[in-house]
């Protein structure tokens, strides 16, 4: 296995212990083969300066990575939430939105107990209910997806990827 970017390695130091793959090629290419088998990989010759190539198809995403992946990613969101939220309060505060309209509030049900209608504390405890809401639906939402495109897979046969080098 190599481990680390392939462009920096000279061709002659690859593991000659790997197959050879330049024969191999992909079933819609091959109108005589009978029956169909699903590519593992497809590679073009590694000569002198040829650029390493490989198609795979992904069969199958592990749910429980996708979990994980989804959970970071959309607790970085929330806190990308907040900080719009934050920002957007701010801007408003600083045109005066808010005091009109807790004034305009006041004055329509003329109670002096009440202290306004909108406060900063309302304005992000709602926006955090609703980013929380939001990353526990995203983690869900991707978490189903991957069962259901493991599924999809089972019967399609995956996505094909084309894997090549920079160089």
């Amino acid at each position: 296995m190599i481990d680390g970017p392939t462009r920096n390695i000279a061709r002659n130091d690859l593991p000659t212990d790997m197959p050879d793959l330049s024969t191999v090629r992909h079933p819609m290419h091959e109108e005589q083969r009978s029956e169909r088998q699903a590519p593992v990989a497809v590679a073009q010759p590694v000569g002198s300066g040829d650029p390493l190539r490989a198609t795979v198809q992904i069969r199958k995403i592990d749910p429980w990575s996708m979990l994980k992946l989804s959970l970071v990613i959309s607790v970085s969101l929330f806190f990308v939430w907040m900080v719009a939220v934050g920002l957007l309060y701010m801007v408003l505060d600083g045109m005066g939105v808010w005091d009109r309209l807790n004034n305009a509030f006041s004055d329509i049900v003329a109670t002096s107990g009440e202290s306004g209608l909108v406060s900063a504390g309302q304005i992000f405890g709602y926006a955090a209910v609703i980013g929380l809401i939001n990353v526990v639906l995203f983690t869900a939402l991707t978490t189903i997806g991957t069962f259901i495109y493991n599924l999809c897979s089972d019967l399609v046969g995956g996505l094909e990827v084309t894997l090549a080098d920079r160089d």
